[in-house]
């Protein structure tokens, strides 16, 4: 199969989020008995609707009435301006929860408390105590984690959420939060069979979150922005566009490496910023900062710091162009559409280096990468395919099928013995890490893509069992050394 798949997510038996539930295994597996049951209610699959999660929050007291919540939505960009929006938040000196989704290596990644994860036993106290409540009312997987980080979010006497939406908006369970603004980030194609085909349908979807006086902060592409500005004035929400508030440095490909950039607002400046690795990632942080930056304008707390270079200095994305190891080095993005892996192979082709380029490549069947990246790809000098283990994975005759497609011809894995091969898909995660470790050199570059889930199974399988442990780049002869034990 090439890229049009004519499986379906319920064929997998796991027609809700790919990595979640009760049979799979690691790292996609629960800790313990109440946390599968939570990963059990994926299996009923993606319910959009406000009546279950508006019951949920009902029996826990409306918590959500009592926080001040920014809800970012986006078909790309989303986690990571949630994730730059609550650091902000916090170097100004709040106490802030964050909810983003999907997790990597432990379900309670998604609810933090200033930058740091619930631990795992109040999250597994949390589920044991709503389970009569999601019974009840028979709340979605998804739902009732919205309803535990809200809840969380309250007890915690937090000052702000951040709130990352799920699919959409309209009918997404973070729109049963009362919002004091939200952000859009972008809108591209994903979730077609839910959202709608088109990339104005999928817009309609995400603005449907918009509410009467409630600001909206919206970097989308120009071609939808009158379609933006239409919805934002009958809902009566002040719109706020990026690109008409914002200026910053612009960066080429070709440019050589800064490490530091300027962001200009209509008011403000905020000089020598600490570059975040892509240009898509300097969008995300000059969104929040204006969010920020406009709000605290109308009369609000302060809500930025002082120092917003050295707040951004100090930020933690993980999966997000993430340097996990050095010399080589690894990079790891969770780009898994059209949108999001041509902006992330156009930055990596790009990226100054003496070593070769490696993208280590796994994705979901369901989704669409580019049908052809062409000079995106002509910068990198091998491509490994990898299946993820998991039901929905595309296969490796799939993925060998997806390279043909692009114009790399994968030979056959039992072949490659002798360096890396330009093209070639292995039969499992662990064996390309044993290629990759046995023929590395330390000027090379490692890009590990396609799918979040790539992410998550190559980082458990280099022996990461939390992200906490990926805050800081280590040498990746004390990680890959043990590959080749394996």
């Amino acid at each position: 199969m090439g890229l049009g798949s004519p499986r379906s997510p319920e064929d997998s038996g796991h027609p809700g989020e790919p990595g979640v539930g009760p049979d799979l295994s690691p790292p996609f597996t629960a800790g313990d008995e109440a946390t599968a049951w939570l990963f059990g209610l994926n299996r009923f699959g993606i319910r959009p609707g406000l009546v279950r999660i508006q019951g949920l929050l009902s029996d826990l007291g409306h918590p959500e009435d009592r926080l001040r919540t920014l809800v970012v939505a986006g078909t790309n960009g989303k986690g990571s301006t949630t994730r730059i929006l609550a650091r902000l938040l916090q170097a100004a000196g709040h106490r802030v929860a964050t909810y983003t989704s999907p997790h990597l290596l432990n379900v309670h990644e998604r609810i933090l408390i200033d930058d740091r994860p619930v631990a795992a036993e109040d999250f597994t106290s949390r589920v044991e105590a709503i389970k009569p409540s999601v019974k009840k009312h028979e709340a979605s997987w998804f739902e009732t984690l919205t309803a535990l980080a809200v809840q969380t979010a309250h007890e915690e006497k937090v000052d702000f959420l951040c709130c990352e939406t799920g699919l959409g908006g309209r009918l997404d369970a973070s729109n049963a939060l009362p919002a004091m603004a939200t952000l859009l980030t972008t809108v591209g194609l994903d979730h077609q069979r839910i959202l709608g085909e088109s990339r104005q349908e999928i817009a309609s979807e995400k603005l449907g979150l918009l509410k009467k006086e409630v600001p909206l902060f919206c970097s989308v592409d120009e071609d939808l922005r009158s379609q933006v500005f239409q919805a934002a004035v009958l809902a009566g929400s002040p719109c706020h566009f990026l690109d008409e508030l914002a200026r910053w440095d612009s960066r080429d490909r070709n440019d050589p490496p800064r490490n530091s950039w300027d962001l200009v607002l209509r008011e403000k400046v905020f000089p020598d910023l600490p570059d975040p690795g892509t240009v898509a990632m300097r969008r995300n942080v000059a969104l929040a900062v204006l969010a920020l930056s406009e709000l605290e304008s109308g009369g609000g707390p302060n809500l930025l710091p002082a120092d917003v270079s050295g707040a951004l200095g100090n930020l933690f994305l993980p999966g997000r162009y993430q340097t996990v190891l050095t010399n080589p080095t690894w990079i790891f993005d969770t780009a898994h559409n059209t949108q999001a892996l041509e902006n992330l192979w156009r930055e990596f082709s790009g990226r100054p280096g003496t070593g070769r380029k490696v993208v280590l490549f796994g994705a979901m069947f369901d989704k669409e990468p580019p049908v052809d990246p062409g000079v995106l790809l002509e910068g990198v000098d091998h491509l490994i395919g990898v299946p993820v283990s998991l039901p929905r994975s595309r296969t490796t005759a799939e993925l060998e099928d997806l390279f043909h497609s692009w114009g790399r011809e994968s030979g056959s894995w039992e072949d490659v013995s002798v360096g890396l091969p330009a093209a070639a898909v292995a039969p499992d995660i662990p064996e390309a890490l044993r290629l990759l470790a046995g023929h590395l050199d330390p000027a090379d570059t490692v890009l590990v893509t396609g799918s979040c889930f790539t992410v998550a199974e190559v980082l458990y399988r280099l022996g990461f069992t939390d992200l906490e442990a990926t805050r800081t780049p280590r040498p990746a002869v004390q990680v890959l050394d043990r590959m080749g034990d394996k």
